[in-house]
């Protein structure tokens, strides 16, 4: 596979997460917009930001004035994390984007302007992320979030590939799950799967129609 001609990199992962919002507007008001899909006017739609963060956000997009609005009949998207790229946060780039489409599509979801199996959203951590999936992972949180996302109805799960957990020493005893009161709970999607291979996988996963994203920044500043 020619993983240079098909890599996304954050920003652009971004854009996509803010189209997909975009479609909010689209089934609340009529805009004219020419064959392109570009508005006669921009508008000020909601971004991927204010639907997955709205208590940080806002619920509305009062500074960027967007000009092309998309609305997604179907959401189905593979993220590639084989580097340990992070924002200046110290957020998994990868884990906080899928995060951020996993709640965009929730909101899509409730709204009624997707069909919940129209959507799935698969990650797959191997390479040096890998450490993000263990028990020892510095990045739960984001796990935790996705995790609760799938209990919620959001078809998203995580993926981790056997071949680079067998190059690690690692087995699924040291792989992080979601624990209630020091169980684990599935029914809570705390489970994290573990495929055969990572390229194969993905390979197939976009032979099936999914797009691929990948993370390329490193913010960690090391």
């Amino acid at each position: 596979m020619n993983r240079s001609i098909i890599k996304y990199f954050a920003g652009a992962l971004v854009f996509l997460l803010s189209m997909s919002s975009a479609s909010v507007a689209l089934a609340s008001e009529k805009l004219d917009s020419n064959s392109d899909g570009i508005l006669d006017q921009c508008q000020y739609l909601p971004l991927a930001t204010n639907l997955a963060f709205p208590k940080k956000f806002g619920k509305k997009n009062t500074s960027v004035c967007v000009d092309i609005p998309v609305k997604l009949e179907k959401a189905k998207i593979v993220f590639n994390m084989d580097t340990p790229a992070v924002d200046k946060g110290g957020n998994a780039n990868g884990l906080k984007h899928m995060a951020m489409m996993g709640y965009v599509m929730k909101q899509q979801i409730k709204d009624g302007l997707i069909k919940p199996e129209d959507v799935s959203i698969i990650g797959i951590v191997h390479g040096s992320a890998l450490k993000w999936v263990t028990k020892a992972s510095t990045q739960k949180k984001w796990i935790d979030t996705i995790f609760k996302l799938k209990s919620e109805g959001v078809n998203i799960h995580l993926e981790a590939c056997a071949a680079a957990m067998n190059g690690a020493g690692l087995t699924k005893k040291n792989l992080y799950t979601y624990t209630a009161e020091g169980n684990p709970d599935p029914k809570a999607g705390g489970r994290i799967y573990v495929n055969q291979g990572a390229f194969g996988r993905e390979l197939y996963l976009q032979n099936h129609g999914y797009a691929y994203a990948e993370e390329g920044n490193d913010h960690s500043g090391k």
